[in-house]
């Protein structure tokens, strides 16, 4: 049975209750202490978006990040990846990112918002600009050797099952873009690429879709597909007359190094079409903290080589190599970020008819 309590202990508890919430609303209402002199001041958060962790992007990203983490110490910076390069896109343009990993080719669509981003001009609330282009990458078709005899040409694969690399992959949608030159449908069939070379073995695909960086580099589940299956593969070429129809149409066509890109897999020739991928960022990030990025990876092109290969046409020429980049993507629909326009020009390869194409 409980005990009573007094009157005199009620009013006491009563008392220190109401002054426990007098304390409580004062404190609140003061204003809160300067930072300790010297302290440093709190970072800006750089959500860097890339695509998911088997792919080439998100590899390099974190060496990227590294040295841009070093140099531009106010900013807290850290990858983000993605299931797909798209949904990286739409997530930077939703305003989830500070950067986006993005090729030419995926600039093009969401510009006009076509492919992919059909429709989703409503979600947008900010779109990235060219910042820095990074590397190419070149997609290209290999088949089961044991298929050499009915499949012959890039016409041969029309109507027929194939793994195109991921949907929402830039390359998918450069493979896709090649194809469509020639006049050629495929059926895509979506694999896990942990599980490609189980779909080309037991025929649920009779090619598939692949890419190098720098023409000598693989993603991870490349090099996964090379060390399974890869003595068992051999190039899919185009003709010679589909290389015309493909540089007609306004692709380059280029010999993959096979040598250095493959372990298994050591037929050559090996022929795939390239574009620009690199990492670009938007009006977010001022002009000054992109001309400064830009200076840090130039002045360690050698050692971000030295970690991965594919780095090596933007080390050997990293100023041009952003001219390429620029040249590639349209700058009257893809406006220029004036941090690149201010490295460019310092480099004095700033070409004067870009003038109005720099965001303001």
């Amino acid at each position: 049975m409980p005990y009573p309590i007094s009157k005199t202990v009620a009013i006491v508890v009563a008392v220190v209750v109401v002054i426990a919430i007098v304390a409580a609303a004062v404190f609140t209402m003061m204003p809160t202490a300067p930072p300790a002199p010297g302290a440093p001041p709190a970072k800006k958060v750089w959500r860097w978006g890339t695509a998911d962790p088997a792919s080439y992007g998100y590899k390099v990203s974190a060496f990227l990040v590294d040295f841009i983490r070093r140099n531009l110490t106010r900013y807290d910076i850290t990858v983000y990846p993605f299931v797909s390069t798209t949904a990286n896109i739409k997530a930077y343009c939703k305003g989830e990112l500070e950067s986006v990993y993005i090729a030419d080719l995926g600039f093009y669509e969401l510009y006009t918002f076509t492919g992919a981003f059909e429709g989703f001009k409503p979600e947008v609330k900010k779109m990235p600009l060219q910042s820095f282009w990074t590397y190419t990458m070149e997609t290209f078709i290999l088949i089961p050797a044991g298929r050499a005899g009915e499949i012959k040409s890039w016409s041969d694969l029309r109507g027929k099952p194939v793994f195109l690399t991921p949907a929402g992959y830039m390359n998918h949608l450069n493979i896709r873009r090649a194809l469509k030159a020639l006049g050629v449908e495929v059926q895509h069939v979506e694999v896990d690429t942990k599980l490609v070379s189980k779909a080309l073995e037991d025929g649920t695909i009779v090619a598939t879709a692949l890419y190098t960086t720098a023409t000598l580099s693989l993603p991870t589940w490349g090099k996964e597909l090379d060390i399974a299956y890869g003595d068992k593969l051999i190039p899919l070429n185009p003709t010679p007359e589909e290389v015309e129809k493909l540089k007609k149409a306004g692709l380059s066509v280029v010999d993959i190094t096979v040598d250095k890109a493959f372990t298994k897999m050591k037929m050559k020739p090996l022929y795939g079409i390239p574009f620009f991928f690199g990492y670009h960022v938007g009006s977010e990030i001022p002009e000054e903290d992109v001309y400064m990025m830009l200076k840090v990876l130039e002045k360690n092109k050698d050692a971000l080589t030295a970690l991965e290969a594919g780095f090596a046409p933007l080390a050997k020429d990293f100023a041009g190599f952003q001219v390429a980049g620029i040249q590639s993507c349209d700058p009257s629909l893809v406006p220029i970020h004036p941090g690149l326009a201010k490295y460019l020009k310092e480099k004095g390869v700033w070409k004067a008819e870009w003038d109005k194409y720099v965001a303001r």
